[in-house]
């Protein structure tokens, strides 16, 4: 199947682009104040927004991600080396910390920093504020079927 010409995308469609082209924007924009602030660049934006992602939410449910579990979030899409290479530059830009745990020393721990749950925050606000901008309603989580 051949993919729609943009023209042909439908009115909610075209202001998921704009939100998406938005969130783009504001992402880059951050991205460069946190390197003009002595932080080292992350190698992938889409890289590390996922293990920001995936740290966060586990850290939220109560148990922390291991590395092996990461791992396999990103199947195909990266190797366990760049994702270590991501992990080291976040924990050289202090946004996760490694932890070994206490009851199997061969697992290791990513614990989100004060640092990444500030800089999690402003990403959230950032993206609720440009979705409701492109016309996004929070219902409650209730399916609108």
């Amino acid at each position: 199947m051949i993919a729609p010409l943009v023209s042909d995308l439908d009115e909610q469609e075209r202001a998921l682009l704009a939100m998406d082209v938005a969130w783009v924007q504001w992402r880059s924009a951050f991205r460069q104040k946190l390197v003009a602030g002595g932080d080292r660049p992350v190698r992938s934006i889409f890289e590390a927004d996922m293990i920001f992602a995936i740290v966060a939410h586990h850290a939220l449910k109560g148990r922390p991600v291991t590395l092996k579990e990461l791992a396999t979030y990103f199947g195909s899409i990266a190797t366990e080396a760049t994702i270590s290479r991501h992990i080291e530059d976040m924990v050289t830009n202090g946004l996760v910390e490694r932890r070994l745990d206490a009851n199997d020393r061969r697992r290791m721990f990513l614990i989100p920093t004060r640092r990444l749950e500030g800089i999690g925050h402003q990403f959230e606000q950032a993206r609720l504020r440009i979705m409701r901008e492109h016309g996004f309603v929070w219902n409650g989580g209730k399916s609108a079927e």
